[in-house]
């Protein structure tokens, strides 16, 4: 569904990614993480063909976004669910327009149909009775919650998420994150992708975790064997932003028991 083989992508003499490659089967949830600047929304840009790159091949549903014609990219476009991170609103339409703006051009949903999953979605985002309200009206969190609304109202094959919860608070990034796998859940086969540079988020997002650092995938697998048995640096990227946490709370992230022990000394 998803696609990196060997992706080189430069600003001028700087080299921001460099030979990035892994792939993402249909129906996997899987989030993209690394220190800020890494390159993680600049590497989902390259997937949606929105930034040009100098080397390897990347593609999405199969097509080669940065290569095919406007046409194909228009179709591929209507299976794909996108959220960047200011949610990406138009200003000048209501809550309501922005979403049903989407399925109008991307969907073959009828008015009532279309009605239907602008209720059904803003009540699973936590925001019924917002439908008139405009972008100016909202505030930060609950435009990241209508932009990631409006990626999932045409219920696409693939959806991608850049820093879903950045700077939101605790209850609101569980309610987003609970959000966008219960209703991916309710679509069966969507494949979904995360990227973030926070590891709470993570981890608690999807098994599978990609890790970029110096431009570099340096790890992909199992956050819990990573944790473990990744190399020194990925185990202390991991490992920093959970150690301390409080002990009941380390329990329900599901950490290793053996990562528990060592740092907790308990069992």
């Amino acid at each position: 569904m998803i696609s990196c083989e060997g992706v080189h992508k430069s600003y001028g003499s700087f080299q921001l990614l460099r030979n990035i490659t892994f792939h993402i089967k249909k129906g996997e949830k899987v989030s993209l993480i690394g220190p800020g600047g890494c390159g993680k929304t600049t590497l989902l840009k390259l997937l949606l063909g929105l930034v040009p790159f100098e080397g390897g091949h990347t593609s999405i549903l199969g097509t080669d976004m940065q290569n095919s014609k406007r046409y194909i990219q228009n179709e591929i476009f209507k299976k794909i669910g996108v959220s960047f991170q200011n949610g990406g609103l138009f200003d000048f339409m209501t809550v309501e327009e922005n979403l049903n703006f989407a399925m109008i051009h991307m969907t073959e949903k009828n008015e009532l149909t279309r009605m239907e999953t602008i209720k059904t979605l803003l009540s699973a985002v936590k925001l019924p009775g917002t439908e008139k309200l405009y972008p100016h009206e909202l505030s930060g969190g609950m435009k990241r919650r209508v932009g990631i609304a409006r990626a999932l109202a045409t219920d696409p094959l693939v959806a991608l998420f850049d820093e879903p919860t950045s700077g939101l608070d605790p209850v609101t990034s569980t309610i987003i994150l609970e959000m966008i796998s219960n209703l991916a859940t309710q679509k069966e086969g969507m494949t979904l992708l995360v990227a973030t540079s926070n590891v709470e988020i993570a981890i608690r997002f999807a098994d599978r975790i990609i890790i970029v650092h110096n431009g570099k995938v340096i790890a992909d697998g199992p956050w819990r064997s990573l944790l473990i048995e990744g190399s020194d640096w990925v185990k202390h990227f991991l490992s920093v932003r959970l150690i301390g946490l409080d002990l009941e709370y380390a329990r329900d992230l599901n950490l290793p028991d053996e990562f528990i022990e060592k740092h907790w000394n308990s069992k």
